[in-house]
């Protein structure tokens, strides 16, 4: 039997907003594989990660959706390729920007075949400090990094201690208008300084999965964590949450980042 996921698992897992899906529905270019006949619900299979994952490297390229469905059609990667440099091509002046995007093509031409494995675990409620940051998906790299700053800057000033690696949880799933709340556990009591507040992480159960390395292939986490959820009939319960264990810095090389990427699940 096919395993299906309903349409706000397979958003979260291939990074996708479900107002793109739709949108990539209507327009031929990633059709669910069944839309119940009743509620019009979509449901998507496993097998079509691999053109999720095409289309949104095709899209952070800034290809036009009108240019994607000829690419996605064109057969071998070897033509896929092709009709990606052409497109490099007219867009020259951002050539160098573009192929560190392009790097990661290689990952999602084919169906993927590589599942990280998946654990559960129950956490018990956690008190933390936070601070939310709004940005398209193209500029959180550039954004992160002075956003934990600022979060350890606020909590050091407060003489609160930090107790436990640093994460971040994705309020929203729409690239293009991200709301990310960073976090870090803590102990004692945040005042809420009009930028960082205090919170608490819910208890409960947690599907995870372990990153290693830099995050040019986290997809394949986030893959592995729909794919996991959806042949067990789990519901989320909450956003995904990163939980970076070795998190980057200056005397970090990338191959030794370690990301907890956990899911809140039903049981």
């Amino acid at each position: 039997m096919t395993t299906l996921m309903p349409i706000g698992v397979f958003a979260h897992a291939t990074r996708l907003s479900v107002r793109a899906l739709r949108n990539y529905d209507r327009l031929g270019l990633l059709v669910p594989a069944r839309i119940d006949p009743g509620t019009g619900y979509r449901r998507y299979s496993l097998e079509q990660f691999a053109r999720a994952g095409l289309i949104r490297r095709l899209r952070e390229l800034e290809v036009p959706l009108a240019e994607i469905a000829g690419i996605l059609d064109a057969g071998s990667p070897d033509e896929v390729k092709a009709a990606i440099k052409r497109h490099h091509d007219r867009v020259a002046a951002r050539a160098a920007e573009l192929a560190a995007i392009s790097g990661g093509l290689d990952s999602v031409l084919a169906e993927p075949t590589r599942w990280l494995h998946v654990y559960e675990r129950v956490r018990t409620p956690q008190r933390i400090a936070f601070l939310t940051i709004r940005t398209p998906l193209s500029g959180l790299a550039e954004l992160i990094g002075p956003a934990y700053a600022r979060l350890f800057a606020a909590l050091d000033a407060q003489g609160v201690t930090p107790s436990g690696p640093p994460g971040t949880r994705y309020r929203t799933d729409d690239p293009d208008e991200l709301t990310v709340e960073l976090f870090v556990p803590v102990e004692g009591s945040v005042r809420d300084d009009g930028e960082i507040g205090p919170a608490e992480l819910p208890g409960g159960l947690l599907a995870a999965t372990i990153h290693e390395g830099d995050y040019e292939d986290v997809e394949t986490a986030y893959r592995s964590l729909g794919r996991w959820i959806a042949e067990r009939d789990r519901v989320p319960t909450g956003p995904a949450e990163e939980l970076y264990l070795v998190a980057p810095g200056p005397s970090v090389a990338p191959e030794a980042y370690r990301t907890e990427i956990a899911w809140p699940v039903t049981a």
